[in-house]
């Protein structure tokens, strides 16, 4: 019954007198208040549980699952962005997570293996680049440098495959000198050493960069104390040359080699061999020489026409770094002497011009541009050239 707002309960109990019932009404609250109040406790306690529960779970997710995947995931990114040497594997107390960072793990070992036969440098500036892996490229201005060892085809056949350890230091001191100097090494060739500066970062000074490693490179190897099978220190030759050519991914869809290619390069590679005809060890284009004025210093040796070309290339000796290499006044008075002299043998003055490069030979002793000037003098001079005479050498070979 429902009286006031209020429920009881009624019970009727039949009494032995015709007619009459015994009626017992309870007020509800009086025995179901304390199972209501039971109730709803039980009810809070089991939400509070729940969310505990909850917490506690996620929390355990967190530390097992959530935070393990964290850290393989940024081990990923290192592996993405190529820098292998920060990946680390990470344990787990899950089976799936642990096998999953031993995979990445070894993963950049084996990657790591390749960054012996790529350069780890160049990749990360590619992917940071976002360079797709495919061909193509554009042209832009560019310094390139050729090395390699004097006299390596007859050294390599005396020598064998005794030949690689000396090859391998060699190699390791100039491509840490490229690399320390912003160098790209593209590739080597045989004993051959190719590397170019101003891609795939731009680089403003790149034919300073480049003409400082050159002469970084030589003094490295001569202070490493690399010999020949005869003991004999081991003397090398650099061609370096600017211009406007391709860089990119030149190659196939199998194979792909970020290079640079076109007419500059190819100069490039015919300086490194006409030292062998001037006895100079750093030759270096004119528009090197033009794009590094005012931070090298030179000597124009002459004009040359290299294999392959016919029209004249002006050709600089690199003789050091304005701040970086002691260049004495007497070096200064046979740079000079010499490009006197140069400029009478361009003139047809001959006689003036051997007395010039004399002068050369006597201030320095030996001097094998000068030499070989001197003598084209005497023989001008003693026959002079037709109106049809040009100052410039033709090279016969590579």
């Amino acid at each position: 019954l429902t009286s006031g707002g209020a429920a009881y309960e009624v019970a009727l109990t039949p009494l032995p007198f015709p007619g009459w019932s015994l009626a017992t009404v309870i007020p509800e609250a009086e025995f179901l208040g304390p199972v209501e109040t039971t109730l709803r406790r039980l009810i809070l306690g089991l939400a509070i549980g729940a969310v505990l529960a909850a917490l506690a779970s996620a929390m355990l997710a967190r530390s097992v699952i959530a935070a393990p995947l964290s850290r393989v995931v940024g081990e990923l990114r290192h592996v993405e962005a190529f820098a292998l040497e920060q990946v680390r594997r990470h344990p787990s107390r899950l089976k799936e997570i642990a096998s999953l960072s031993g995979a990445i793990a070894e993963m950049a070992s084996g990657l790591s293996a390749f960054r012996k036969f790529i350069p780890a440098d160049l990749v990360r500036d590619l992917l940071r680049q976002g360079v797709e892996a495919k061909p193509g490229g554009h042209v832009q201005e560019l310094s390139v440098m050729f090395i390699d060892i004097a006299g390596f085809t007859g050294l390599s056949e005396r020598l064998g495959d005794r030949v690689v350890p000396l090859l391998s230091r060699y190699l390791d001191v100039t491509s840490e000198i490229i690399v320390a100097n912003g160098g790209t090494i593209d590739k080597f060739i045989g004993d051959a050493v190719m590397a170019f500066w101003g891609a795939p970062q731009p680089q403003d000074d790149h034919a300073a960069r480049c003409c400082r490693a050159a002469l970084a490179c030589r003094r490295a190897v001569e202070q490493s104390g690399l010999t020949d099978d005869l003991g004999q220190p081991l003397q090398i030759r650099i061609g370096v040359n600017s211009g406007r050519m391709l860089v990119g991914n030149i190659g196939s869809e199998l194979r792909l080699n970020y290079t640079v290619i076109g007419d500059a390069v190819n100069v490039a590679s015919r300086l490194e061999g006409a030292n062998k005809s001037y006895g100079t060890q750093i030759l270096i284009g004119e528009a090197t020489e033009r794009l590094a004025r005012g931070a090298i210093v030179t000597r124009e040796v002459d004009s040359i026409a290299v294999y392959g070309r016919e029209e004249g290339l002006s050709v600089h000796e690199l003789i050091g770094m304005v701040n970086g290499d002691a260049i004495d006044d007497e070096a200064v008075g046979w740079i000079a002497d010499y490009e006197r002299g140069l400029a009478a043998y361009r003139a047809r003055r001959f006689t003036d011009a051997l007395a010039d490069f004399e002068a050369v030979l006597k201030r320095r002793g030996h001097d094998r541009p000068a030499e070989l000037m001197r003598d084209r003098c005497r023989q001008l001079a003693s026959a002079a050239p037709d109106a049809a005479w040009r100052a410039v050498a033709a090279l016969a070979t590579k």
